[in-house]
């Protein structure tokens, strides 16, 4: 390497935030994610459920209890996943009988997502291990969960925000 080549690459690499992978937020964030869904995963197959399969049912389940008329657009705003990807899910757990669509009367476009009783039940069976999974991966830094919560949702409130301006 040449002497003009070193400089470069020195100058380069001291206008770097971070040098090395792990200490970047998002490397980072996306290894633990990796880490916990392999978790959820895990424990989720003998019912029957893959991860985002029990988000969107007990996210419809949660809605519905609260008095939403849940559609897929809702569903998928409130999760923050990809409207195509729900509909598939959807259809899916309709198979499964754990949904049920129906046309919305006061709009014949849109469908209404309500929970079978069976899909209500699966929820009651598995949230209880779902949230034992978060108890064991969060744990070792339970005095700083709220932290963590505060920072994460500060993160998705910024990029609503930035989505929210785009659409105006």
């Amino acid at each position: 390497m040449t002497f003009v080549e070193t400089v470069v690459i020195n100058h380069v690499n001291e206008k770097l935030r971070f040098n090395v992978p792990k200490e970047r937020p998002g490397f980072l964030m996306w290894k633990v994610t990796g880490a916990w869904q392999r978790l959820i995963t895990k424990k989720l197959s003998p019912f029957n459920l893959t991860h985002v399969q029990f988000i969107l049912l007990s996210a419809n389940e949660f809605l519905s209890s609260h008095g939403e008329n849940v559609t897929q657009k809702k569903l998928s705003d409130f999760t923050g996943t990809n409207i195509m990807m729900v509909s598939d899910v959807v259809r899916t757990l309709q198979a499964k009988g754990l949904i049920i669509r129906s046309k919305n009367p006061s709009d014949k476009r849109e469908m209404i997502l309500s929970t079978t009783k069976q899909g209500t039940q699966k929820v009651k069976d598995v949230l209880p291990i779902v949230e034992a999974v978060d108890e064991e991966f969060f744990g070792n830094i339970n005095n700083e969960q709220e932290t963590l919560i505060a920072m994460l949702s500060s993160l998705l409130e910024e990029e609503r925000e930035k989505d929210q301006v785009k659409l105006r």
